[in-house]
């Protein structure tokens, strides 16, 4: 007797709230769609709050989790419509490659009428595909132009106001004034810089008088400690320009992760003014003169990590990343003294963290690499594949194959770890580790060295990154 076929019923939604029943309307229809066709269904892959424009199906929680582990246990995914599961043609270009190299399994949607499994069906789907993308875009095109229409409006956009400010009600909407409390924390912080007061030293001076910080002022304080204040965030509070009363918005800064705030002009040109300044432009220069003066010049953030075995080498002390610092001394002969050492993200003088240090290669990279060849260094190296059972070949007779069905084979490659981590690249080496779910603990030699935490089935983990 033919096996009927198992359906997994992808269900998602951009926006969830209270209010909504689209996820309830969703898998009810697929449900109703399963039961007419007597297929079985074998689970239910539910992303609320998640967009198909921005998240494509291998990405999100509960999906990702059935694409990428699951697969031998279903035959098809059935979604409400297309841009319910998605929004570009790419994606689901990409989606039936998935689906034809995963045992030809099927995308089926309960209320549009196409087969994938068909050549037609494949082109209806296409189509279907690029009018909801055309959709999402035009629906991005309008938010953008209200936002554009909002950005030069003296009117709060939304949001946390500006550390210094607060927002009060005019007319239907919100606009910013100036914050008594926090504005002098602010005057304040700026007077001693320019002082040649660091702004390290300031940050504790602020948590012992117990000041508000802004995570404690949002009430987004999720650290359990009151009054914490970090350099970065209070040395982004004395650059904005918003201290000038200006309207600013965030923009990407090329070749870097990180955003920048800069002025927002209406269409004359003109920087936009949302409130009085918190600081005048004479104090704010001589701020900004006092930031630059205290920063080394020469101790810029590298474009790409530098990091040795980043996100797996953790503090032995208190469980966090480690991160190399590089510091450079000025000789008398004007070169400089360059110092590399690998240590904790905890602040230092942290009660949590005894503040290991270590020197890179002999105390990190080294052990490590000695350490994990000796004790996973003769496993051979295998790579994840998916083999389509005797029953869907048409070979229901040999005996080689499961009788389950569809099912993951891991296939060795030829090699060991120790063979394939020679003469890798230390960056490569450590991409190995994070996918295979390798952390290390570091302590000093003194406290036994680096201790490795390698999980029961890091050998399938890594496998399942090698295509």
């Amino acid at each position: 007797m033919e096996r009927s076929s198992r359906a997994l019923i992808a269900v998602r939604l951009t926006v969830q709230t209270e209010s909504t029943t689209s996820p309830e309307r969703q898998l009810e229809a697929c449900k109703s769609f399963c039961e007419l066709r007597g297929w079985e269904i074998v689970g239910v892959a539910g992303d609320l709050s998640v967009s198909a424009t921005a998240v494509p199906p291998w990405e999100r929680p509960e999906l990702s989790r059935w694409l990428d582990d699951r697969a031998p246990e279903f035959d098809v995914i059935v979604f409400w419509r297309l841009d319910r599961f998605v929004r570009r043609v790419g994606d689901l270009h990409r989606m039936i490659e998935w689906a034809e190299s995963h045992g030809g399994k099927g995308l089926v949607s309960a209320t549009e009428p196409f087969d994938l499994t068909s050549s037609a069906g494949k082109e209806t789907a296409t189509m279907i595909a690029t009018f909801a993308q055309m959709e999402a875009r035009a629906a991005a095109e309008r938010v953008a132009s209200s936002r554009a229409h909002l950005l030069t409006s003296t009117r709060w956009g939304g949001g946390s106001p500006p550390f210094g400010y607060r927002t009060y009600a005019k007319d239907g909407a919100r606009y910013l004034e100036i914050n008594p409390e926090t504005a002098d924390i602010v005057r304040e912080a700026a007077r001693r810089v320019i002082d040649g007061e660091p702004v390290n030293a300031l940050c504790r001076d602020f948590e012992e008088r117990g000041l508000p910080s802004p995570a404690d002022t949002y009430q987004r304080n999720k650290s359990g400690k009151d009054f914490v204040w970090h350099p970065r965030t209070l040395k982004g509070i004395l650059t904005s320009p918003t201290l000038l009363g200006w309207k600013t918005r965030s923009e990407e800064v090329p070749g870097k992760k990180y955003r920048k705030r800069v002025l927002v002009h209406d269409p004359d040109g003109r920087p936009v003014r949302v409130a009085e300044a918190v600081l005048d432009q004479d104090v704010f220069d001589c701020l900004q003169d006092a930031l630059t003066s205290a920063a080394s010049p020469i101790g810029r953030r590298s474009t790409t990590p530098r990091t040795p075995l980043l996100g797996v080498i953790k503090c032995g002390g208190c469980g966090k990343n480690l991160q190399l610092h590089t510091s450079r001394k000025r000789r008398r002969d004007g070169t400089y003294r360059v110092t590399e050492k690998i240590r904790c993200l905890s602040r230092i003088g942290s009660p949590a963290c005894p503040g290991y240090v270590f020197l890179p290669d002999e105390e990190i990279v080294t052990p490590v690499l000695r350490k994990l060849v000796a004790a996973v260094g003769d496993v051979p190296v295998t790579r994840r594949v998916y083999v389509q059972s005797a029953r869907a070949m048409g070979d229901p007779g040999n005996p080689s194959v499961d009788a389950d069905g569809d099912h993951w084979q891991f296939v060795p490659l030829g090699s060991t770890f120790a063979e394939r981590w020679e003469g890798m690249e230390i960056t490569e080496f450590g991409e190995d580790l994070v996918h295979a779910g390798v952390t290390v603990r570091c302590h000093p030699r003194e406290r036994g060295g680096p201790v490795l935490e390698i999980p029961e089935d890091f050998r399938e983990r890594l496998a399942k990154s090698l295509r």
